[in-house]
């Protein structure tokens, strides 16, 4: 009866059951079959006339339907199987709903969890960061008051050190103390409402008052003017004047001879002691001071004089005076110029060594901070013998008669401690200035056409900067009592730097145009620190002189000019060339031929390119013989530079 129910079910659904061509095809190939039964266009008559195409073939029907029953009782199974298996279907999938359901209540249990463990945690981190913040803030006071108060103990024991010193007379301590005394009195701008600080600010200008006129009284004393004097003035019709001393005249020169042994001892004494004691160390008062030997020099040169007018103010003086000079040049030789550290590099530009040097790529020695000091030491001194030897020709004159004093002429001593200053100067010079020649040389190998995007600074640039940082603060702080001097330094440091820039900046060959513009970002760092030289590193800020920003200016606006000469297009040629003429306003060929060897233009475009810059150079105005102008005539330091390279290289060759 089963059997029978089913049937009856599959030929119902048969009945019913009819499926689309698209479903069909699908099905087809989801499943291909080669049995005929599966085909959606069945034909019952045709199916049986191929299992019994003849009469014969009827006697196996029984094994045909045997096998045809077999084969729908096994689809009757598989239809039940697959039926059976649909009713369990939604109880399964109300359950994994359920389940699903569970596990979503479950997850955001969880995350409710772990949003309240959140706030907990970024609740504990606010009141963390709020006590270290605190902290902080207590930190930053705290190291702010220490370093008020060892900024007031310095003050306040300055000040008791100043004032003692002033009435001591000792004028070289003071003149370290009080420059350190002003600078850290300017730390307490901000607190002049206190009255203690305000009573110590008093104080020191107090004593800078006396200090003044204690020392104006000092130099009066020591050198009266002309109408302040060796003495009451004698009637000239007294027919005993200068007898007395005209009878000593002729004996005077065992004393001279005695001064000049005197002075070659002291001389050596102050070399002895030079060697024994060393140069001033960096930290200390000494570093850039005065050394005392030319202030016990020029006390002895007073006593001397102030004896020997006593006596005579005949020719004994001129003999003396003599001898002063010996003296001085003696003390300019060496205690001066004879203890300055002799530089890696020789102001005259090439030797073997220097071109040894440069081929293996080795860096010149620096100056230790030590050797810095004992340098601004030495010219310190230096300016102070320049200043006294002027005022001791003065006071010579005065002691001397009316009709020998065209014979007293200190200029060549004074001559020879200016050129003590510049040969300081100099060293200085050399120094920071072969400090910087390594960070050029990598400048100028660096891969320019290759850079792909513009950064920060060049390395390059970092160094030069760390130099300058190193260097220039100990000069200034130790020129500080000779600030025209550190002007004179950074304006030829300036001089020196700038040129030497550029000449490798037209190394730096060829350029891509990013390279350009990194090139002309790292100049104009190079220019913001120059114009920063005189104050760098410098807690107190002060504008540097007119004179040196216009030099910085001029000379770092050329080379930002040759970069964007090169960074402009060189097509067309005539706009390209008219906007060299006009940025640069260089007729010189050769500078045109390295920017256009930087821009990496090829030699037959450079010929082009250089006939059409003569062609539009500006017709230069006639002078009164009708010459060329000088702006075109005139060789310019890259020329100059150029001409040197090209012996170096010859002698390269040859070495």
């Amino acid at each position: 009866m089963m059997e029978e129910e089913e049937f009856e079910l599959a030929e119902d659904l048969e009945a019913i059951l009819h499926l689309t061509p698209e479903v069909q095809l699908a099905i087809e190939q989801v499943f291909p079959s080669q049995d005929p039964l599966d085909r959606a266009d069945f034909n019952a008559v045709e199916y049986i006339n191929t299992l019994f195409p003849t009469e014969q073939s009827l006697a196996n029907i029984d094994d045909v339907v045997n096998k045809i029953r077999l084969k729908i009782r096994r689809l009757d199974d598989n239809i039940r199987t697959v039926v059976r298996g649909q009713t369990n279907v939604g109880q399964d999938g109300r359950q994994a709903l359920e389940e699903a359901q569970i596990a979503i209540q479950q997850l955001f249990g969880k995350i409710k969890d772990i949003k309240d463990k959140a706030e907990k945690s970024e609740q504990m981190v606010k009141e963390i960061t709020r006590d270290i913040k605190q902290l902080d803030h207590a930190k930053r006071h705290l190291t702010t008051s220490i370093t008020t108060l060892n900024h007031l103990h310095m003050l306040a024991g300055g000040v008791d050190s100043l004032e003692a010193m002033t009435r001591k007379r000792q004028y070289g301590e003071v003149a370290n103390l009080l420059q350190g005394v002003v600078n850290v009195l300017e730390h307490f701008h901000k607190y002049m409402g206190i009255p203690q600080i305000r009573q110590l600010s008093e104080r020191v200008k107090a004593a800078q008052s006396e200090l003044g006129t204690q020392i104006l009284a000092d130099f009066e004393e020591a050198f009266p003017s002309q109408g302040s004097k060796p003495r009451k003035p004698k009637a000239p019709d007294n027919p005993f004047h200068g007898i007395v001393s005209k009878c000593f005249e002729p004996h005077l020169y065992v004393y001279i001879e005695s001064q000049d042994k005197n002075l070659g001892e002291l001389i050596d004494r102050f070399v002895a002691d030079f060697r024994v004691q060393g140069p001033p160390k960096a930290g200390t008062d000494e570093g850039g001071a005065v050394l005392p030997s030319c202030a016990d020099l020029f006390v002895y040169y007073k006593k001397c004089m102030v004896q020997c007018s006593q006596l005579s103010t005949g020719e004994p003086m001129i003999a003396l005076t003599t001898v002063f000079q010996k003296f001085l040049r003696e003390y300019a030789w060496k205690i001066l110029s004879g203890n300055l550290p002799k530089s890696s590099s020789n102001s005259g530009g090439l030797t073997i060594t220097s071109l040894l040097k440069e081929k293996e790529g080795s860096e010149a020695a620096k100056f230790t901070v030590d050797e810095l000091c004992l340098i601004c030491s030495i010219l310190s001194t230096a300016e102070y013998c320049l200043a006294t030897t002027q005022q001791l020709e003065e006071k010579l004159k005065e002691k001397v008669d009316k009709v020998l004093m065209e014979r007293i002429n200190l200029t060549g001593e004074m001559d020879t401690f200016s050129t003590v200053i510049s040969n300081s100067i100099q060293l200085l010079v050399q120094d920071l200035d072969a400090a910087c020649d390594p960070a050029l040389t990598a400048m100028s190998k660096m891969p320019w056409q290759s850079v792909e995007h513009v950064g920060d600074q060049s390395p390059y640039v970092t160094s030069i900067i760390m130099h300058i940082k190193q260097n220039v603060p100990i000069i200034r702080d130790n020129l500080a009592s000779t600030r025209k001097y550190f002007t004179q330094f950074c304006i030829k440091f300036t001089n020196s730097f700038i040129p030497k820039f550029i000449n490798h900046l037209f190394r730096c060959k060829p350029i891509s145009m990013v390279g350009a513009e990194q090139l002309l970002l790292d100049t104009h760092s190079l220019k913001t620190v120059l114009l920063d030289l005189p104050s760098i590193g410098s807690q107190v800020l002060r504008k540097a002189p007119a004179s040196y920003t216009k030099i910085v200016v001029k000379a770092m606006t050329r080379a930002e000019m040759i970069l964007k000469v090169v960074m402009a297009p060189h097509e067309p040629p005539v706009v390209f060339v008219d906007n060299y003429i006009k940025l640069l306003a260089d007729g010189n060929p050769e500078t045109f031929q390295k920017i256009l060897d930087m821009k990496g233009l090829k030699r037959s475009e450079q010929s082009s390119m250089l006939e059409l810059f003569r062609q539009r150079l500006p017709t230069p105005p006639s002078g009164a013989d009708g010459g060329p102008s000088l702006s075109f005539s005139t060789p310019t330091p890259e020329q100059e530079s150029s001409r040197i390279r090209k012996l170096e290289k010859l002698i390269k060759k040859r070495l």
